[in-house]
């Protein structure tokens, strides 16, 4: 706790000024004497006290998150850039990160896994772990999209997916988000990896294109706040503290933005932003290019956690600038008993007599697999890790998300 450093923390406490209590004597004895009942109630109530203090000024666990749109990563526009470029960008994104030293690492506009490992290891070889890259493909190109989000870390992830925004009322946003699960001194925490519809319009009506645009977020903002209450909510009981990262592509300063409702989908849902009370000239993530003016369209949204610090650091890397918090999260009450990767599964495997089972190891995906899920579809990515429950010849049966599903060997390292 802060400022409690090499301090007593029960020392608030504590009576500024000693108290002696009168205690009444034996007749014919000049002192009081304890039977040992009362001697085990007083050593129980002080112990008692003790643990109850203890516990109500416990420590939350400070962790650094840092979001980054790193444009176009790496090659820094659509088309590809030579290799030599690449490893460049690849180094002057890492040289920033590394100064930063984030716990988290929330990535927007990165290509693909391989990208995202190569970045990890340039940082600081073998200190971060790619929990989760996605795989989205576009409407608008062939194969998959160039700009992936991603969740890169200090701590393995317990559980980490990736999954498209879903169409409503034809409206359907481009992208869609990754999630992690992670334990972390303590703490359990839940983190989102965003990357909202832009306000580039090719053609059309502007007004008319603008008002699709803040739709598409709105869209999204709303999907997310229900997947947090259907899914993580109900399959991870124990994530209370939750962080959403991202590049927004909107604010409260713009007239253009002035109706939309992205943010209050979020503020509704108990998220609060840290920036908030900031004026513009200190937070500006998105400086001036193209006929844009200064903007803040980065931010990192808490819920049942506090931001301490916040810090937007200049950089020609991107052209959006990385914005790093310290934010406190609160311990995991003791009550929840249910840890690790396993306390997905709500329902008992899906096991077949014939198959050998070994729930202790794990599979890593090679290749995107799209499977079924109760309410859509999604893609396991690249470098995504999930529990064995079983395997064949030609299929192992992983658990993801409380249910076991068939993946093809030759999408996985143990073909």
């Amino acid at each position: 706790m802060a400022g409690m450093i090499g301090t007593n923390p029960f020392r608030r406490f504590l009576p500024a000024k000693r108290v002696w209590l009168k205690i009444p004597k034996h007749e014919g004895s000049g002192e009081r004497k304890c039977n040992n009942r009362e001697m085990a109630l007083a050593i129980f109530f002080f112990f008692a006290a003790l643990l109850w203090l203890s516990l109500a000024t416990a420590p939350a666990a400070l962790v650094r998150v840092t979001t980054w749109n790193l444009e176009w990563f790496p090659n820094g526009s659509p088309k590809d850039a030579l290799p030599e470029e690449q490893t460049r960008r690849i180094n002057a994104a890492a040289q920033v990160l590394r100064e930063l030293n984030p716990d988290v690492l929330l990535l927007q506009e990165i290509r693909d896994y391989d990208s995202c490992a190569r970045l990890a290891e340039a940082i600081a070889p073998g200190t971060y772990e790619v929990a989760i890259c996605s795989a989205f493909k576009e409407p608008f190109q062939k194969g998959f999209g160039r700009q992936q989000v991603a969740i890169l870390s200090k701590y393995s992830a317990q559980a980490a997916w990736a999954e498209r925004w879903v169409s409503m009322e034809h409206i359907e946003p481009p992208r869609g988000f990754s999630f992690a699960w992670f334990k972390i001194r303590g703490t359990d925490l839940g983190v989102y990896s965003v990357h909202l519809k832009s306000n580039l319009i090719m053609r059309g009506d502007k007004k008319i294109e603008t008002a699709k645009n803040i739709s598409k977020r709105e869209v999204a903002a709303t999907q997310l706040v229900a997947h947090l209450k259907s899914v993580i909510t109900t399959a991870i009981p124990n994530v209370r503290s939750v962080i959403i990262g991202g590049d927004f592509n909107t604010n409260q300063d713009q007239p253009m933005f002035a109706s939309e409702e992205t943010f209050a989908i979020l503020r509704d849902a108990g998220f609060q932003n840290g920036m908030e009370q900031l004026p513009l000239m200190q937070r500006v993530t998105h400086p001036s290019s193209k006929g844009y003016p200064d903007a803040t369209f980065d931010y990192l949204w808490v819920k049942n956690s506090n931001a301490v610090s916040l810090k937007i650091l200049s950089s020609k890397v991107s052209d959006h600038y990385p914005v790093t918090c310290d934010i406190e999260i609160p311990s995991t009450p003791s009550d929840n008993h249910e840890s690790g990767p396993l306390a997905l599964s709500k329902v008992g495997p899906q096991r077949h007599p014939s198959l050998s089972t070994n729930d202790a190891q794990l599979v890593t995906i090679e290749q995107p697999v799209t499977i079924q899920i109760p309410y859509g579809h999604t893609v396991l990515p690249r470098g995504m890790k999930l529990p064995i429950v079983s395997r064949d010849l030609s299929t192992v049966h992983v658990r993801y998300m409380g249910d076991v599903y068939p993946v093809a060997l030759s999408a996985t390292n143990l073909r």
